[in-house]
């Protein structure tokens, strides 16, 4: 079968985005994608599987924000938040963790919270217009948090996330997304509910773009947030299949192939998960080889 150079590009995005390789194939990798300056920072900066900058900058970046002046703008947007929170609230009489996790999530939902809208994942959003989704309320109510010294906490059940607070033997839940900031029982208990790195929730903005761009049939653009979300989340699947199912409408079945052999390599707990499209994708690649 023909071999083409985005194939070769494409392989040398899957070293660095799945295993976190260095140097020479990560500089290869950013010439592939028309990166800006503060994306190939953040890119530099996980690649080790640990994020260092500022959680706040990492979010706007994620978002969209592409330039030095931007990202000022966006933080002192957040400062106002915070300085707001200092004059308005008592939260400088206390110095209960619970006591302020609450302080902040009561004045934000009172002042900052506008409507909730399932797609809107944007962080921009949140802080131009005072509107979000559970992912980008939590990201707010989390770097506001631990301005105060709150060591809140994210919960991700699938199609979902919360916050969650445990101090001096109490928890707390808190909820972005409905009226009466309830966490719900199932929720609560969901089997699947873990708590979220950083990393992870830098994935989950990238993961909504990419879908985004897949429901828009840009492929390109919706692989590429594919693979910024695996590179931030190397575990999560659901990244996997959408970057499998941008190649297979892209008639591109060698690459998917390829990708999925070497995911499942590095997560044989997935093979039975993925065993018929592993399978159909093994049939169209070989399909498409005897052509040549």
């Amino acid at each position: 079968m023909k071999h083409s150079p985005s194939i070769k590009g494409s392989f040398v995005a899957l070293v660095v985005f799945l295993v976190g390789c260095h140097s020479a194939q990560y500089t290869e990798g950013v010439r592939k994608e028309n990166y800006n300056h503060l994306e190939i920072s953040l890119m530099r900066d996980v690649e080790d599987g640990r994020l260092d900058m500022p959680f706040e900058q990492a979010c706007l970046i994620a978002s969209g924000v592409d330039t030095g002046k931007k990202m000022q703008a966006y933080l002192t947007k957040i400062n106002l938040l915070i300085s707001r929170i200092n004059h308005e609230t008592d939260i400088n009489r206390t110095s209960d963790s619970l006591t302020k996790a609450e302080i902040i999530f009561d004045w934000l939902q009172k002042n900052a919270n506008e409507g909730v809208y399932n797609d809107c994942y944007d962080f921009r959003d949140t802080l131009n217009l005072k509107v979000g989704n559970c992912l980008s309320y939590a990201i707010r109510f989390t770097i506001i948090c631990r301005h105060f010294g709150v060591g809140i906490k994210n919960v991700f059940i699938p199609g979902h996330i919360y916050n969650i607070l445990t101090s001096n033997g109490q928890t707390r839940y808190f909820e972005h997304t409905h009226s009466d900031g309830i966490v719900k029982n199932a929720d609560k208990g969901h089997p699947q509910k873990k708590m979220m790195r950083d990393e992870e929730l830098i994935a989950e903005i990238f993961l909504y773009k990419a879908r985004n761009a897949n429901n828009d049939m840009n492929y390109e653009e919706s692989c590429k947030y594919c693979r910024w979300a695996l590179m931030c989340n190397p575990h999560d699947n659901r990244a996997v299949i959408l970057l499998l199912d941008n190649y297979i409408a892209k008639k591109n079945y060698e690459v998917a192939f390829q990708y999925l052999n070497d995911y499942l390599s590095l997560h044989p707990d997935d093979k039975k998960y993925f065993k018929n499209i592993y399978a159909l994708l093994q049939r169209l690649y070989k399909k498409e080889d005897d052509k040549i």
